[in-house]
């Protein structure tokens, strides 16, 4: 069996539809149809259903794509061994990151890099998860860091991290009783200026789904897409934020902002990392990926105060 041939019925099995599947690949519908054809010739079995709205996995489909995608990642393994050494992993890669995550790591990051592979060179974007995910598929980045995304046809997602979330404020403007406060309930934030980022990022949209699943509207006064500012207005008392808690380390360790956990229901963000499915994945994208967890990873454990952030690790 040719591994193309596995990727492509891969490819189908995930979109669920061989004209998405032809676009993201590259190559025409007949094509794609006749390569499929051809593998479940070799299988001795139909591989998928077809209905009106595109394909759908037969039970022998299911199994094959259990069996195949562990495989094909031991592929990848095997020549990612043959690689050069790091001295040679060159080339430039374009990075999208979100705020906190180019707070918590961004500085190290760089370091990390400029030390493992000295010839690469990493352009670093920072924005929004919202922003990042539209310069992904307009192919200005190579890879990306996003909170949890909207889900689509033309990147690929791999989990990264999930953090609790906290509500941030100035103790200026809380009671005694709620500044001894470790947690704050949902509920309770009805009654509370917000600002937040637009609805265009990703976190924005956790909140909002998670106020509607209990029947009330957040009381946002103010829409902020710039981190700095966000905290800013919050340390003079206008506002509360909601945030998680890797984005406000300094302001929290010298008194200037104030975090409680939200309980009842607890929120958590989640950081994937993507990359876009209709360009190719170079070694040094690959580096700057692997090199995004190591750094992430040493940057949790020794941080000075618990940062509710859980590590993840795997693919979708």
């Amino acid at each position: 069996m040719e591994i193309k041939r596995l990727e492509h019925f891969l490819m189908v099995a995930e979109h669920g539809s061989f004209s998405r599947a032809s676009t993201v690949i590259g190559i025409a519908q007949p094509a794609l149809g006749r390569q499929i054809q051809k593998l479940e010739q070799e299988c001795g079995c139909r591989l998928f259903y077809r209905h009106g709205r595109g394909v759908a996995l037969t039970p022998e489909g299911e199994r094959f794509v259990e069996r195949l995608r562990p495989a094909m990642r031991q592929l990848k393994a095997a020549a990612d061994d043959l690689s050069p050494s790091p001295a040679t992993v060159r080339g430039t890669v374009a990075l999208g990151i979100t705020p906190m995550l180019l707070e918590l790591i961004g500085v190290d990051l760089v370091t990390c890099l400029d030390r493992a592979y000295p010839a690469l060179e990493l352009d670093l974007l920072s924005g929004y998860s919202g922003y990042v995910h539209e310069w992904l598929l307009d192919g200005r980045l190579d890879v990306a860091v996003l909170h949890d995304t909207r889900r689509s046809r033309h990147i690929s997602v791999d989990p990264l991290a999930q953090a609790e979330l906290f509500l941030i404020s100035s103790p200026q403007v809380l009671t005694p009783a709620a500044r001894r406060a470790n947690s704050i309930g949902l509920d309770a934030l009805v009654r509370l200026p917000l600002v937040l980022p637009t609805r265009n990022h990703g976190l924005r949209r956790t909140l909002e789904f998670a106020a509607r699943s209990r029947g009330i509207e957040l009381a946002v006064r103010h829409e902020v897409d710039n981190l700095a500012l966000m905290k800013q207005l919050v340390a003079r008392g206008f506002a509360h934020t909601i945030l998680a808690l890797p984005a406000v380390v300094s302001e929290l360790s010298r008194g200037e902002l104030l975090a409680r956990r939200i309980v009842r229901p607890g929120l958590q963000t989640r950081l994937v990392l993507a990359t876009a499915l209709n360009r190719p994945l170079t070694q040094a994208g690959r580096a700057v990926l692997g090199a995004i967890r190591t750094v992430l990873s040493d940057t949790v454990q020794a941080a000075r105060m618990p940062l509710y952030f859980e590590l993840m690790s795997g693919t979708e």
